[in-house]
């Protein structure tokens, strides 16, 4: 049996329209709550993939800002 550790990071999505909550499956992001009264979002994404995930949301224009989270999150073994 081969264990493969994924190291995953938190990221804090800002949004104009909630609209955008539905096209974050292709950038391979796990929602775990969505504000739409204060129009954020939180999730977690594989650690590696972080940096072209922000450049691809970037380009979105329903998007107005994107942050990583403080908290850690821990290693998963697939």
């Amino acid at each position: 049996m081969v264990i493969i550790v994924v190291e995953r990071k938190g990221i804090v999505i800002y949004f104009q329209n909630s609209k955008v909550v539905k096209t974050l499956d292709k950038y391979n992001i796990n929602v775990v709550y969505v504000n739409e009264a204060g129009k954020y979002l939180t999730g977690y994404c594989n650690a590696k993939d972080l940096n072209n995930i922000r450049k691809e949301l970037k380009n979105n224009k329903l998007i107005r800002k994107i942050e990583e989270s403080y908290v850690d999150m821990p290693e998963i073994g697939i």
